[in-house]
């Protein structure tokens, strides 16, 4: 998870850390030209969109461990061919294509390794200490996003407030009140909206 060192603000990314971001997207790139890229790229995008929708960042944490689950598949079978390929170099006669197979298995194992480094580096460290801010507003945004006020009293819109006096709103509010179905500032927020009228 989160290192002791790594703290964890509620600031917008520097510029430096978004082209960490940037630079881990185009290592990425291509690795898709092969279909083996594809499936973990899959996972790191629906991490994203589901912390964006849920505003959680443990999807890109989800989606990061999946992520390094898969390359670590890769680095196990492409050793275990490399492993294969060395201990039957001697063995055939066929020395020369097992030595190429061998060193082809070898470097997609260290590929693989190279992109779970990459992941933690350029991807997760910058997103990990900006996680609250992740969260709220974004990636890529630099300003906070505005919430939606959702406790906002809704009161007559300003066409229909001319067929009504404002002393017989108040009146329909103080008695909403009274009667208890709204609170007391739900009543002081719309007397404050009717008097600025």
């Amino acid at each position: 998870m989160i290192n002791a060192d790594e703290k964890i603000t509620n600031t917008p990314l520097s510029s430096t850390e978004q082209s960490k971001l940037l630079i881990f997207v185009l290592l990425l790139l291509p690795s898709l030209f092969f279909i083996v890229g594809i499936i973990p790229a899959i996972f790191l995008i629906f991490g994203l969109v589901m912390m964006k929708k849920n505003g959680d960042f443990s999807h890109i944490e989800t989606a990061a461990r999946i992520y390094k689950g898969y390359l670590y598949l890769a680095v196990m079978g492409s050793g275990l061919f490399a492993l294969y390929f060395a201990t039957t170099l001697s063995l055939s006669d066929r020395w020369h294509r097992q030595f190429e197979e061998f060193i082809l298995s070898t470097a997609l194992a260290g590929i693989a390794l190279l992109y779970i480094i990459f992941l933690n580096i350029l991807f997760l460290s910058p997103l990990r200490c900006h996680a609250q801010w992740v969260e709220a507003n974004g990636i890529f945004s630099g300003k906070t996003k505005t919430p939606t006020d959702t406790n906002e009293v809704d009161i007559i819109k300003g066409e229909r407030l001319r067929t009504f006096s404002v002393a017989d709103e108040l009146i329909k509010w103080a008695k909403l009140k009274e009667d208890g179905h709204i609170t007391e500032q739900e009543f002081n927020d719309a007397r404050k909206k009717l008097l600025q009228r």
